[in-house]
């Protein structure tokens, strides 16, 4: 009887010792790992990617978290090195136990956490890399390759938009005949330069390009391309260097028209880094940064980042809340964290985000943009074309482009430029 009745204690023990461990773990935080370049030549781009993943943690954890438990963003620092972006996907994955990884501003950096995605069975959504390269592995071997998944544009979207309004505005109206690509040496914008060069010849275009190494500190091809004789000088730039393009356009007064892909002058910081210089420079802005409300989520959104961290809230912020949004979302229709079943989803489904609708393509994991609104148009390098100007003292962007969303007619030439 006294043998029956300790087996009867032991077994109670265990009962309540597994159901305790059970419910410790269904309050356990789901980890998602986000990686960003905190340190490096794009450190401004990676900080607010970082910002934003800490909003997007607030916000979930506000509504009750998933699935009953918190949720916890762990952000990584890849210090913008391909290498190191491989070591630190491999520490989310096999030491902190992430259930995804989000973020990721190098398409260099992309393409090797790809491979760690892939080998390990954890999904990954790229928020700002966009080389098509990417993509591209999923079309060819999807069975390996499913857990890759993109929410932003690839590098042709925005080139697309750039050279429509030199093709269908500044060309029949100013004569521009010659385009020179000013083009940072890195994987996406090579391939962005390819794509757009073969558009433009196509169209009767003369086009040279000329690549820049990482980190220079002067620019002497931009003096090649005026004696060229350049319409058009297009900057393809996602790092700080973009800030040394635009100076010396303007302190050598280069006779050619600044129109591109020039990430730092799309930033409210441009014209006090530049200090004005950037005047006439037309580029691609984030309508969060301009407070554009392609949704209504937007302009509030921007408006609680300023208040939250005292600078604006620039395109690579929202490209990392709005994949941790599609992560959320699909968590929560799966019911897992299984990345099988999260895949499952992901290819199925379209999700709310920030600024439009993401839905997936079954072909290449790419985001549909080609659908135009109300899907997500923009990439992380903007959305509407804007030039800077000087409107009643005042700087301010003045959007051109596309037409029923700006007026190309108030885009201004630079007073020292001529066409010939």
């Amino acid at each position: 009887m006294r043998t029956l009745s300790i087996l009867m204690i032991v077994a109670v023990l265990l009962a309540t010792f597994t159901f305790g461990c059970a419910e410790e773990k269904e309050k356990e935080p789901i980890k998602i790992g986000v990686l960003a370049p905190l340190t490096g030549a794009p450190a401004r781009a990676g900080n607010a990617m970082a910002n934003a993943a800490k909003m997007a943690e607030e916000d979930i954890n506000k509504k009750g978290g998933l699935l009953g438990r918190p949720v916890k963003i762990i952000v990584y620092d890849t210090e913008d090195k391909p290498e190191t972006g491989k070591l630190v996907a491999e520490r989310a994955i096999l030491q902190d136990k992430v259930v995804a990884l989000a973020g990721i501003f190098r398409s260099e950096v992309a393409m090797v956490v790809a491979e760690v995605a892939a080998d390990n069975k954890i999904p990954l959504i790229v928020s700002t890399a966009q080389t098509p390269a990417y993509a591209k592995l999923v079309e060819k071997d999807h069975n390996r390759y499913k857990y890759l998944f993109r929410s932003t544009t690839n590098a042709t979207i925005l080139g697309n938009q750039l050279t429509n309004f030199i093709m269908d505005y500044l060309a029949p109206k100013y004569g521009v005949k010659k385009i020179a690509f000013l083009t940072e040496d890195v994987l996406w914008a090579r391939g962005l330069t390819k794509i757009e060069t073969e558009r433009l010849k196509a169209r009767g275009f003369e086009v040279k390009s000329w690549l820049v190494p990482l980190g220079v500190t002067e620019l002497p091809e931009m003096k090649e391309m005026e004696e060229w004789g350049a319409d058009v000088i297009f900057p393809v730039f996602s790092s700080d260097n973009g800030y040394l393009v635009t100076k010396t356009w303007k302190d050598l007064k280069i006779n050619a028209i600044l129109l591109g892909v020039n990430n730092p002058i799309a930033s409210p910081e441009a014209w006090e880094k530049t200090e004005g210089r950037c005047e006439y420079e037309t580029t691609a802005f984030a309508s969060v940064v301009i407070k554009y409300p392609v949704t209504d989520e937007v302009v509030p959104w921007a408006e609680r980042y300023i208040s939250k961290y005292g600078v604006e809230g620039i395109n690579q912020a929202a490209d990392v809340y709005e994949s941790l949004q599609v992560l959320f979302q699909a968590i929560e229709k799966a019911g897992t964290t299984d990345a099988d079943k999260l895949v499952e989803v992901l290819e199925n489904n379209e999700f709310e985000v920030l600024r439009g609708k993401i839905k997936f393509s079954k072909k290449n994991h790419d985001h549909m943009a080609w659908l135009g609104p109300p899907y997500k148009i923009e990439s992380p390098l903007g959305g509407p074309i804007g030039q800077w100007q000087l409107v009643d003292g005042e700087p301010k962007v003045v959007v051109v482009w596309p037409e029923g969303v700006g007026n190309p007619d108030d885009w201004k030439m630079p007073p020292w430029v001529k066409i010939e």
